[in-house]
């Protein structure tokens, strides 16, 4: 079900099928892709509990999990709801146990501020065991012109190393340097294919995109310091995206508590892991 949200900057729609948020006008503006070429039908994917290419093996025994997890293809249920605010929660159950056999509480909310949209994704330890788990976002940012009029700026001057990976998104263990001063003029032929441009530990917490001299949005990822680049071929858009993990690479045979990024809740505890996304004119 479609829900929506406004203040007086921006209106918002969001689905409780994969309390995704599907559409955000700000400024008389879309600023989400809407799937024009018929390339990618997501807008803003919430990814949990795995990000990307991630194995899960818990125990010493693996489970069917799916690139990005199973979250953004779960129906939630809404637990909060206001006239610029909402919260969608979604329980363990028999199904998600046979890709992921832990017991948890995931709750996403999100909230206008101004011209801002505040996203809080919430875990919670439903179980007696220890969770373990990991979550990223995927939104997506509508360009009005080519990419070549685009770059991403990172709040610090930080060197800029993509991990390059397969064309499963398992990293290879190469490297290939892009940037010395955090500044990342953006071009297409980053993203041929199924290209991500990978960053790994980075020791920014923000970075804003800008068009042609202009600011255009900014996402603030405290507690995130994965942060990947994204877009389809022929789409005018470009994904912004903080992640917890990073991707397997390529032959790795490692229990999921054990993997860079993933987060451990004790029993009965919660984690709460915060971010701001910004648009302007």
């Amino acid at each position: 079900m479609k829900y929506q949200l406004a203040n007086d900057n921006i209106s918002l729609c969001a689905d409780s099928n994969g309390a995704e948020i599907i559409s955000l006008v700000y400024d008389g503006r879309e600023r989400l892709w809407q799937n024009e070429t018929g390339e990618w039908s997501g807008h803003a994917p919430v990814l949990f509990p795995v990000c990307g290419k991630c194995s899960m093996i818990v125990n010493g025994r693996e489970y069917p999990i799916e690139k990005h997890g199973f979250a953004r293809k779960r129906e939630f249920s809404v637990a909060e709801r206001g006239r610029d605010f909402i919260a969608f929660r979604l329980l363990a159950d028999e199904e998600t146990k046979k890709v992921f056999p832990f017991d948890f509480a995931f709750t996403v909310r999100y909230r206008l501020l101004g011209n801002a949209v505040e996203v809080v994704y919430e875990t919670e330890n439903a179980g007696t065991e220890p969770l373990y788990f990991s979550c990223g976002g995927h939104e997506s940012f509508a360009l009005e012109k080519p990419i070549e009029n685009y770059e991403v700026r990172f709040e610090r001057e930080e060197k800029l190393i993509a991990l390059v990976h397969d064309s499963e998104g398992r990293l290879t263990g190469g490297k290939i340097l892009l940037s010395e001063n955090g500044i990342l003029p953006l071009r297409a032929e980053f993203f041929t294919g199924d290209s991500t441009l990978i960053f790994g530990n980075l020791q920014s917490r923000k970075a804003t995109l800008y068009g042609n001299g202009r600011a255009v949005a900014q996402t603030e990822f405290e507690g995130f310091v994965n942060f990947l680049l994204w877009k389809t071929a022929r789409a005018n858009m470009i994904c912004l995206e903080p992640w917890l993990n990073l991707p397997d690479t390529v032959g790795e045979r490692k229990e999921f508590s054990r993997k860079t990024g993933v987060v451990c809740v004790p029993p009965k505890g919660k984690r709460i892991f915060m971010r701001k996304i910004t648009y302007y004119e």
